[in-house]
């Protein structure tokens, strides 16, 4: 066979340094999650069942085989795998960027001494890494649609994944290097498209010098063209084909006689338990659990997690008998009884006629002028009863450059009287969404679901970073591609919110004697103890109260201001004149440490008009653009009947707002608004 072994390109004086910087997009993540979320996310991307293969039967399957940790490859099988590897590694090890075991293999002069621990990630009934293999770039007469091969070694940071897919960063391939301790992985796959099978590795370690030569942080584990270019083996080469059939023996690779994707991780980050923080059975199982619930119960998705003999197969029928003991937490959302709750639910909304959704044509407002809001109060009753409710809610986008769309997502919510505060769930295609807790002052549990083919579900994945674990309205991308996109990413998001103030029975009246069973007073004051405001004189027979001054004459009324979910509300109290329209100029700016929030408004904050506003609603009267992003000049008509709400805010900060009277209001074609 012709000498394979890991390649790395020669820098040419003109180049750049850069270094690997995937590892900051995921470190918020235990290593267990991120590794389950990326790539079953990209096994489910890669499902034959999306494709026109006629033979795509069964849900997809995805192997995590942990024996080989517990049972190292021994050193004279291993060794072929790392041939070119360690002279490179000694010059990333002079960096502390490996750990001392590693450290310690590479001062023996052998990385394979001793044997080589692994793990093996492997998919079913998927395409594999279909795509022309000598392609190194992406051009327009030259493009890489389709080609899973080019997109999945020979790009960072870009994807050639579509509108239906789950991933879009281009980076989560990070992943399988990131979980080996020299930051490498093989790969096997079988393609549906010839039915060929090749084999190459992966490496991302730091730009580094040897021998005097610059090298790029990435490697291969490849044959390398005369052109540089480097090429992975091929089973229906004969110099390659008993290699490769090695490989899947070394390793036990179970799926290859089928299309998809094998991946093998050398000296894994492995740990004996979820509080070591290292790759595990059971952090692997919580991870799943987790994270894709709803295409395991939706029979889209089987997982099975093995080690040392014992398997977890996780279904659709099993995945409630996984729950006992993992590491979910004892209480909240992610305990185990709350999610056997959520599977109940799932399971009963999966038998639910499409005749008892109810259909709401945009989402919903806690507003008395919302469409729906008379048809919602009436399912208060069933609501209270614990009844499950379902919606398809409408939610119409636009693409920049494209015509409006019409699209809806899936609402479905339960109260539950026995949780201390709301458990909320949101699925986009497949995916979980996991840090989007909104609802924590409801009793109740929420299910959102988008479904991946609507284009919703484009506008959001856009809005998510590389992680995909929270729809954050305000990134670059989304408003680049997206018209009004933070208006309709906020309702979508704050639905299962607003629906609930709606469902929820409004309190009948201030009840003042509501802690009097804790906090008693017989309406007496005791030895030492007065009214607020009165003092104590001394006159010749004693002591006689005196009563506090007048309070001095009101003075004008000024606006209330109210938080509501993701924002505030703006109202005139009862008192405020109402001889003819009032004129107000509004601003907003997040809460800073120190100064005055107003002067460190910027732009990128958020904006209350525009093309990405938030979404601002107003009763009694009108309001217009102020001089910058973050102001609103008010007429309000009717005082009485006055209120303005803007949602969409950061949950995670404070807003300040400021309400000034009086200030002039530009009439139609003024150019001094008199801000």
């Amino acid at each position: 066979m012709t000498a394979v072994q890991w390649q790395f390109r020669k820098m040419s004086p003109a180049e750049k340094n850069l270094e690997s910087v995937e590892r900051e997009f995921f470190q918020e993540e235990n290593i267990n999650v991120r590794l389950v979320r990326e790539v079953i996310q990209n096994s489910l991307d890669a499902a034959r069942s999306k494709t026109a293969i006629a033979d795509a039967a069964g849900p997809v399957r995805v192997r995590f085989a942990l024996a080989g940790i517990n049972n190292p490859l021994a050193a004279d099988r291993a060794a072929p795998y790392f041939a070119g590897l360690q002279p490179h590694l000694e010059q990333f090890a002079a960096g502390d960027a490996l750990e001392d075991s590693i450290v310690a293999r590479l001062q023996q002069g052998s990385l394979a001494a001793g044997g080589v621990p692994y793990l093996v990630i492997e998919d079913d009934r998927t395409v594999g890494l279909n795509g022309d293999w000598r392609q190194y770039d992406d051009t327009a007469e030259n493009p890489a649609q389709g080609n899973d091969f080019y997109w999945f070694f020979r790009n960072t940071g870009r994807s050639g994944k579509g509108d239906t897919d789950n991933g879009s960063w281009g980076l989560g391939k990070w992943v399988f290097p990131d979980a080996s301790h020299i930051y490498s992985c093989l790969a096997v796959t079988r393609r549906s498209q010839d039915d060929e099978t090749l084999l190459m590795g992966m490496t991302v370690l730091n730009k580094h010098t040897l021998d005097g030569h610059r090298y790029p942080p990435d490697g291969y584990f490849a044959e390398l063209r005369d052109d540089g270019l480097q090429l992975p083996l091929q089973q229906s080469n004969p110099e390659h084909a008993d290699f490769i059939r090695q490989c899947i023996a070394d390793f036990g690779l179970r799926f290859r006689h089928n299309p998809g994707l094998s991946v093998i991780i050398p000296f894994p980050r492995a740990g004996a338990g979820p509080e070591e923080g290292g790759l595990n059975r059971e952090g692997l199982l919580a991870a799943v659990v987790r994270n894709y619930f709803y295409p395991i119960i939706a029979e889209q998705l089987e997982v099975i997690i093995e080690e040392d003999g014992a398997a977890a197969h996780l279904t659709g029928a099993t995945i409630d008998g996984y729950l006992t003991d993992l590491d979910l937490g004892h209480t909240g959302e992610h305990s185990p009884e709350s999610y056997r709750k959520l599977f109940a639910m799932y399971r009963e909304i999966r038998n639910l006629p499409d005749t008892d959704l109810m259909n709401l044509d945009e989402p919903p407002a806690d507003n008395p002028n919302y469409c729906h809001y008379a048809d919602l109060v009436a399912r208060r009753p069933d609501y209270e009863a614990g009844k499950l409710l379902a919606f398809r809610v409408g939610a119409d986008v636009q693409r920049k450059n494209g015509q409006r769309q019409e699209t809806a997502f899936q609402l479905y919510i339960q109260k539950d009287d026995a949780l201390t505060e709301g458990h909320d769930y949101y699925v986009r295609g497949t995916l979980s969404i996991p840090d989007m807790d909104l609802i924590k002052r409801h009793r109740a549990r929420a299910l959102l679901v988008v479904n991946e083919r609507q284009a919703l579900a484009a506008m959001l994945r856009d809005s998510e970073p590389p992680a995909h674990n929270t729809w954050r309205p305000q990134v670059d991308r989304v408003g680049k591609r997206w018209i009004a996109a933070p208006r309709r990413i906020n309702s979508v998001r704050n639905s299962p919110a607003q629906l609930l103030r709606i469902l929820e029975t409004a309190p009948e009246g201030l009840q003042k004697d509501a802690l009097a069973d804790i906090f008693y007073w017989d309406g007496q004051w005791g030895a030492g103890r007065q009214p607020a405001g009165q003092g104590i004189k001394e006159t010749g027979g004693g002591y006689v109260v005196v009563p506090p001054p007048p309070p001095p004459p009101p003075g004008p009324a000024e606006f209330a201001i109210d938080r509501v979910d993701s924002g505030f509300r703006v109202t005139c109290p009862t008192g405020m004149a109402a001889g003819g329209p009032l004129t107000a100029r509004l601003q907003a700016a997040y809460v800073t440490p120190a100064g005055n929030p107003l002067l460190r408004y910027q732009e990128l904050d958020f904006q209350l008009h525009g093309d990405n506003a938030l979404a601002v609603a107003v009763e009694g009267g009108d309001c217009r653009p102020g001089g910058k992003g973050n102001e609103l000049l008010l007429t309000i008509s009717d005082p009485a009947q006055f209120a303005l709400t803007a949602q969409g805010f950061d949950p995670q900060r404070d807003v300040h707002v400021r309400v000034e009277r009086g200030v002039a209001v530009a009439e139609e074609g003024d150019d001094d608004p008199g801000v």
